[in-house]
């Protein structure tokens, strides 16, 4: 996945620009931009302590862009999934953690190579953990009856900063590459030896995006 990203990244950033006058009539005024986003979510490697699965994984999502000169703002949905392994009596089970991500985001241009931009990017908001399914079933050791344990969906605060190019084509669409990283913190319980370990631990998760967007001018 990450060398299908790069080469569609290096296609779309070193491609024929905008025309000079479109780029000066988005930077004369406000303008809206619409995008798609495409990539891959690596978890904090930390998660590996309570079963999750830590590999990369594939991401998806959606940004609007209120724009002015060097500096733009709006929000981003961005999703993605793992598994969290859990060993039951009867076997492990694995459900799937959607991990969804509503932020509020804001970047500005630093420096223009030709016509691809630098930009760094901040980002803050809300991210939730939904379990599928939401709860495991527990079979009794004896006699008795199944115990059904509710997997609690988790909803928390998250923000960071990264970095992306970005460069027009045909005139009203763009194309970017960014790498950000973002924080997050869990209440989360772990087995140190014989022991159950309760705590606040503070984790990140990185993701690298592809996004298509198409701008329109506000007047």
């Amino acid at each position: 996945m990450w060398g299908v990203l790069a080469r569609l990244a290096l296609v779309a950033l070193l491609g024929p620009g905008a025309a000079p006058a479109a780029a000066a009539e988005r930077d004369a005024g406000w303008s809206c931009s619409l995008g798609l986003l495409a990539g891959s979510a690596l978890p904090d490697a930390r998660l590996g302590d309570f079963q999750w699965d830590v590999a990369p994984r594939a991401a998806w999502g959606g940004q609007v862009l209120l724009e002015r000169g060097r500096f733009a703002t709006g929000a981003r949905l961005w999703r993605s999934s793992t598994t969290q392994t859990m060993d039951l009596p009867s076997g492990p089970v694995a459900p799937r953690v959607g991990l969804t991500r509503l932020e509020l985001t804001g970047q500005g241009r630093v420096l223009a190579l030709g016509s691809t931009a630098l930009l760094v990017t901040a980002a803050a908001g809300w991210l939730h953990l939904g379990y599928a399914p939401d709860h495991i079933t527990i079979p009794p050791s004896g006699s008795g009856a199944p115990i059904v344990v509710s997997l609690r969906a988790v909803d928390e605060w998250i923000g960071g900063a990264g970095v992306a190019l970005r460069r027009p084509w045909g005139g009203r669409w763009s194309t970017s590459l960014g790498v950000d990283r973002e924080f997050f913190g869990l209440d989360a319980a772990h087995r140190s030896g014989s022991a159950i370990v309760y705590g606040r631990e503070s984790l990140g998760e990185w993701s690298a995006r592809l996004e298509v967007a198409r701008q329109f001018q506000l007047r």
